[in-house]
């Protein structure tokens, strides 16, 4: 994928931003933003991934819903037992289905 999105037969609209993380920095991605590290040497890594009802939830929930559908619909059973109806909401189940 990274030789294809930086080929020079990629559109220059789409092409990625390149960095280079030396020692000691922390990069911020974005929230919904697509990304690709590459390691130049061995590396220890420390994320977050972070989901709030305050982000794009809704575009969180089509993604589990899409590539985790076993996850979830126990995450929506979660949901509606812990009485966080407005999230569940966003999910495509009915009680019946849990």
């Amino acid at each position: 994928y990274y030789e294809k999105v930086t080929s020079t037969s990629w559109p220059a609209e789409y092409k990625p931003i390149e960095i280079l993380q030396c020692h000691g920095e922390t990069v911020f991605v974005p929230a919904g933003w697509p990304h690709l590290v590459l390691n130049l040497e061995l590396t220890v890594a420390v994320t977050h991934n972070y989901a709030s009802e305050w982000g794009p939830f809704e575009r969180m929930c089509e993604d589990v819903v899409e590539e985790e559908p076993e996850f979830a619909v126990r995450w929506y059973a979660g949901l509606k037992k812990n009485g966080r109806d407005d999230l569940a909401s966003c999910l495509p189940y009915t009680k019946k289905d849990c």
